[in-house]
Formats: C-alpha cells, structure tokens, sequence
C-alpha cells in the first residue's frame, strides 16, 4: 500500500486506545442511549438477506460472526446480477484468524432437490459461515416455487439458524415480568375493546392450528352456494378468542423449542428432527397470524387494553447471545403491546426473509447469478488507554477545572470500570461503512495500518465499484445487517455524514454501547477525534449523575462538600 496513505498513524493509535477505553467504561457502567430508527430503510431484499444468512450461534466462534452486508442489482445490458459483500466482525479474542481474509462464496456441489430427504439432521460439529452460506444460497437458488416443498426449504432454514432462533423465543424471560404467550391466553378483555364487529375472510392457514375446544372463534358462511367463503368474528365478543389464539400457538411453539434442544442434547437423531420440523411448522404458522393483511395481532397489542399489560423488565442472562435482547429496548413513545409485536416479529424473521425472496417482484433477482464475496476480519488487538490518559483527557474535553472532591469521585470511577485489556471488536456494519466510505472517492482513501492485503484491495475496490443498491432508477450507500446497530455505529454513520456527505441507508440503533474498536480504513481521524468527544460528554452525564445522586441531602453522610464545591467553583 502506498505509504503515503498510511498518515497520522500516531494520532489514529490515540484515538483508537481512547475509543476502545471509553466505550469499554460506559459499558460496564450500563450507559445508553434511546434507540433509535431510521425512517430510511435498508432495502427489503438486502435485509432479508442477511436474515438468512447469519446462523448466530454462540457455541461456535467459527460460525459465531455478526454479518453486515452491501449489495448492488448491476447490469451488462443483458442481464442482470445480483453483487454482494459480507463483511464479518470476529467475536472471539482467541479465534485463529490473524489477518483480514477475503474470499468468494459458491454454490454448495450438492443442489437443494437431491438433499431434500436430508434437510433436517443433527450434528455436533461446527459449521464454517463461508458453508452455512453457501448452503443457504443453493436451497434458495435451487427452490421452484411451483414445484418444490415450501415446507421442506423452511425447515432448512430454521435449522441452520435455530440458535438464533432459540434465543428470540425466550427473550420474554429477559425482557417482561410477564410470560407474553400465557399473558395472550389468559387475557380478560374490557366489555367495549373494539368499536366495530369485522367479519374477516378465514385465511387458508386457520384451519391447519388445533385450538382447544372452547377457544373456536364464530364462523359464518357468506357469498353465493357455489361459492361460499368461511368468515370469522372480530369483535368485543371474541377478541379474547383471538388473544388466546395467539397465546396458544406461541405456547406450542415454546414447548417444541425446549423439545428440540433436549434432543439435540441427548443426541436423538429422530426425536430432534421431529421437534425441528414442529417448531418451523409453528414459526411458520405465526409468521402467517402476524402477517395476515387483516392485521388481527397488531390491533390486539395496539388497540386494546393488552398494550398495557406487558410492563416491567428483568436483568437476567440471555440463553444464548448476549446482546440480543438489546434490541427489544423500548423505543421513544412505544407501548409495551407495540414493543411484544417487535419481539413476535423477531421471531418469524426466517420466514418473512423466505417470503420476501420468492416475491414476484424479487424472485428474478433471488435466481439471478449471484457474485457473493465474504470479508472475515480478525479480532482487535488488545491495546486500550490507561487511567492516567482518560482521566486527563477527560477534563481537556469538558472544559472543567476539578475539585478535589470531584476527583475523589471521577478517578475510581473510571478505574473501576477500566479493565487492562479491550475485550471488544471492530463491528462489522462500521467495517463496512468505512470501505464504502474509502473507495467512494480519493479524498477518503485514508488507512493506518491497513489490515488488507493489496490483491484484496484490488478485489473490493471492484466489488464495491457500484458502491450501493440501485432502487427506483437512484444509487444510495446501503448497509445491511440482521439486527439494529449500536451506539458507537450509528454515531460513525452520523459523523461520516457530517464529514464527507456519505449518504447511507443504515439500520436503527439499540442505543447501547458495547466495547468498541474504530475502523482503520477509510475513516479520517478527525471523524474519530469527533466521536471520541461525544463518547466523553457521555461519560460526564452518567458521571454528573452520580455525583447529583451522592451529594444530595438524602446521601447524608456521604455530604461532606457543597455540590458547587464539586465542580470546582
């Protein structure tokens, strides 16, 4: 690489020591921020598609990778193809992987139809995410909707991803005090919930779900002999039906879960096949009830009394990944019912990406030729700021002479949470952004220490060359990832923007700041410096309010000093 593209290497080790340690500090001190979403949105297909292709399985640090994507729809004047780029972070601090490897995905050798027989089997070995993705990719080239089992491909997928899975249907034990699925079953509704009495097409799923005796929702038949339609009541009278509907159906699908992962555990083949195949039937069957046009669950969790009735969160530990609840944070102005509708359609993301992929309008897109490129970066090194240069730097940034009664606060404080090594990673959305962002134009093509080889260089500067997804005849920046993004990188995305005028389509932000390492491409330093100074106007808030809740009267006797003392007045 030329050297003259490798600038203010020493300035860029600063910053990037000091991001690391200030993000690692207001981690562990539990600090975030409202989430946040973007009225921009990734672009249906691109999103989908990372959906289903990230495994999300925390047992493996082979398979275990978040995944950001960018994609372009490029045409030859023929044809048409669809070009895309992973980009992975490496979770692990001891994962083998030394250097940033790129590398070309292909189609497994095996098509989708000849392993029909096989889609579902157990294995306790791990799988490579350059595998699980190019298996993913042949099942949904391969697929004919008009002929091939639609059941079968679901329950692929839902296997391959079933970690993640897993994880989203027991969030409610994390995330409410409240089980959600009993909650719906046992709901007493007010005497008026709905103004109207709506009678609503039976869809052709409805009949496929057993429900208990007493809970049939009224029927009646409407429309000439020859052709009658079955019309089901939505009313004050049978909402509670509905409720428990909804319940029941999550309830069934809780106890397949639980049945599937014991049976992985002991090792029964049969047993775990059976179980998987029941609870992508039943994910299936609420993708169908969240989904259905008629929009039965949105309004019982938006416009009944329901939307009040799942208050309360608990701190416990996640079964398996464990940021994941993050993103079921509550949003500004979001009911509780509102944020449960967030938490089912977490659930069923596998199949509404399956469904997306077989649209009309994007199923030509799906079989075109694919030009799939996975980047797998390693882990950030473990260099990360000491106490003396944060607790410094700390008072430079906010402009405040110390007292010393706010130091005896601020310096254990920060040595308290400020551990000897970085445990983060560089995400891979903020990977991304940055080499959009770098060969978007010569003026961004900054790097220090550039983690790529010069053929791989070679390589993305020609996969990034369209550098967006082209939709309704415009070009836009698109990342992609299968959850919404931290803090830290939705801060990057607002700084680049405000720095170069780099225009993107990003996903919404959990608010949360995890332990965080910069990108060393393609972001100037300045953008750091920028984003460093927010992270330590962070701190001083959550610092400012603990100093409030310590020096109040009512902390007694720990009020040896006047709160104007504290700041150096």
């Amino acid at each position: 690489m030329d050297s003259n593209i490798l600038n203010n290497s020493s300035e860029f080790a600063l910053v990037e020591k000091r991001i690391r340690a200030l993000t690692t500090i207001l981690a562990k001190m539990g600090h975030r921020q409202e989430p946040s979403f973007d009225l921009q949105q990734v672009p249906s297909l691109l999103r989908h598609f990372v959906y289903l292709l990230t495994p999300g399985d925390v047992f493996s640090p082979e398979v275990k990778k978040a995944i950001a994507a960018t994609g372009a729809i490029v045409h030859d004047g023929v044809n048409e193809r669809f070009q895309t780029l992973m980009v992975t972070q490496n979770l692990y601090p001891r994962s083998s992987l030394t250097e940033s490897k790129l590398e070309e995905v292909t189609k497994s050798r095996n098509q989708f139809k000849k392993s029909l027989p096989l889609l579902i089997i157990i294995s306790n070995n791990d799988v490579p995410l350059n595998e699980h993705i190019s298996e993913i990719w042949t099942a949904l080239a391969s697929y004919e909707p008009s002929t091939d089992n639609y059941i079968a491909l679901s329950r692929f997928v839902i296997n391959c991803c079933r970690r993640k899975l897993f994880t989203r249907i027991f969030l409610y034990q994390k995330t409410w005090h409240v089980h959600v699925a009993q909650k719906l079953a046992d709901w007493t509704p007010a005497a008026n919930e709905l103004p109207e009495t709506h009678w609503l097409d039976a869809p052709h799923w409805f009949s496929l779900i057993h429900l208990p005796p007493d809970k049939y929702v009224p029927k009646r038949k409407q429309g000439p002999p020859d052709n009658q339609v079955t019309q089901l009541e939505f009313s004050s009278n049978t909402v509670h039906l509905w409720a428990s509907f909804l319940g029941h159906l999550i309830l069934t699908l809780e106890s397949h879960a639980v049945e599937a992962q014991k049976m992985e555990n002991e090792g029964d083949t049969l047993g775990f096949k059976t179980a998987m195949g029941k609870v992508s039937d039943y994910c299936a069957a609420l993708y169908c009830f969240v989904s259905w046009g008629a929009g039965v669950v949105k309004t019982l969790l938006t416009k009944t009394t329901l939307a009040s009735k799942f208050n309360g969160f608990t701190n416990g530990d996640d079964l398996y990944d464990s940021d994941e609840s993050d993103d079921l944070n509550p949003e500004p102005h979001e009911s509780s019912g509102r944020r449960v509708l967030r938490y089912l359609k977490g659930i069923v993301a596998w199949h509404a990406a399956i469904s997306i992929a077989y649209d009309a309008d994007i199923f030509q897109i799906t079989r075109s030729e694919l030009s799939l490129s996975l980047l797998e970066i390693p882990h950030a090194s473990f260099d990360i700021a000491n106490l003396d240069d944060i607790y410094e730097a700390y008072f430079n940034v906010i402009s405040l002479k110390p007292s010393i009664a706010y130091e005896d606060l601020t310096k254990p404080i920060l040595k308290r949470h400020l551990p000897q090594t970085f445990s983060g990673t560089v995400h891979a959305e903020a990977t991304l952004m940055s080499l959009l962002t770098y060969f978007s134009s010569s003026s961004s093509r900054v790097a220090f220490d550039m983690p790529l080889r010069d053929d791989h260089v070679a390589a993305l500067d020609k996969l990034l060359e369209p550098a967006s997804l082209i939709i309704n005849a415009t070009t836009e920046n698109v990342v992609a990832v299968g959850r919404k993004c931290c803090w830290c990188c939705d801060r990057l995305h607002f700084e680049l923007l405000k720095a170069n005028g780099t225009q993107f389509k990003f996903p919404g932000s959990n608010g949360v700041i995890y332990p965080w390492s910069p990108p060393r491409v393609g972001v100037d330093v300045k953008v750091l410096q920028r984003l460093e100074d927010a992270l330590f106007q962070e701190l001083h808030a959550v610092i400012s309010d603990q100093s409030d809740l310590l020096y109040r009267p009512s902390s007694g006797a720990y009020l040896h000093f006047s709160p104007l003392e504290v700041c150096g007045f």
